[in-house]
């Protein structure tokens, strides 16, 4: 006699990181931008890059596959999630692997390394609530810059980002829910979910959680000036004129279209 199924499995068998990565991150896109920008205004190629709040540490393993010479650093406070970048994105790089180190840390702690290049990506940095905590994070990152290295972190914003909303994106075998479940306008401290769901109709509730501060980019701005960076530059993307949604085209700007929601990368020059 066949077994017979008890209820939705899809769930239960999905692998949360896996379905973040497809969901959320798009390293090659965010490593080509980082190779035109660096070089564009420092006039050379980087070669090492330190990733704050790495987590699996995809960025890392693109980084070193473009180059021999590339080196990168990756930083993250869970242990499991950088296990898991380990096997799935390090190990597979076969020799290249050497150059790349991870550590299981926070971000603020002392390091001999110098980078070029500094990325907190995926609006990580905004676990920081208060300004004091995020100019001495700043502060900290300049001082483990190379003499010309550049810092690069990306915000999201808007009138809908402090919303109580929930956003689906269908990926064929998943649906991706991002989840704005909170949000104070008194402190701007916003809590946002992640949510996966499957055709099967089981799903992965509260599969990422995130309790943060949601800046503005002219305080970004302020306290990046604050903690000693010489120069911030907005790089906004563009309007594809024929679907009114962004293009995927990142150009230094200082002033944005009234989008309802944005995603840009800040730049910070040491």
């Amino acid at each position: 006699m066949a077994t017979q199924r008890r209820g939705p499995q899809m769930a239960r068998r999905a692998d949360r990181h896996e379905l973040y990565e497809r969901a959320v991150q798009n390293p090659p896109a965010d490593v080509d931008f980082i190779k035109r920008t660096f070089k564009s205004l420092r006039g050379r190629p980087a070669r090492m890059l330190r990733e704050d709040f790495c987590g699996t540490a995809a960025i890392c393993a693109d980084w070193v596959k473009r180059h021999a010479e590339n080196r990168a650093l990756g930083i993250d406070l869970d242990a499991d999630t950088l296990n898991w970048g380990i096997q799935r994105h390090i190990v597979p790089l076969g020799r290249r692997a050497a150059n790349v180190t991870l550590i299981c840390q926070d971000v603020r702690a002392p390091l001999r390394t110098k980078s070029d290049v500094t990325v907190a990506f995926n609006f990580s940095f905004c676990i920081f609530k208060e300004r004091k905590a995020l100019r001495d994070y700043f502060r900290r990152v300049r001082r483990s810059l190379a003499p010309d290295g550049i810092f690069y972190l990306d915000i999201f914003g808007g009138p809908e980002s402090m919303d109580l909303r929930e956003e689906r994106t269908d990926f064929g075998d998943f649906t991706y829910v991002w989840d704005q479940d909170a949000f104070n306008p008194i402190t701007h401290e916003s809590r946002c979910l992640i949510h996966f769901e499957f055709p099967d109709g089981s799903a992965l509730r509260r599969a990422f959680a995130y309790d943060w501060r949601l800046w503005q980019i002219p305080e970004i701005e302020e306290t990046i000036h604050e903690a000693g960076f010489s120069d911030f530059i907005v790089y906004w993307e563009g309007v594809d004129s024929k679907t009114g949604e962004g293009n995927g085209i990142y150009r230094p700007s200082r002033k944005g279209d009234l989008s309802p929601a944005y995603v840009c990368y800040l730049v910070a020059v040491k």
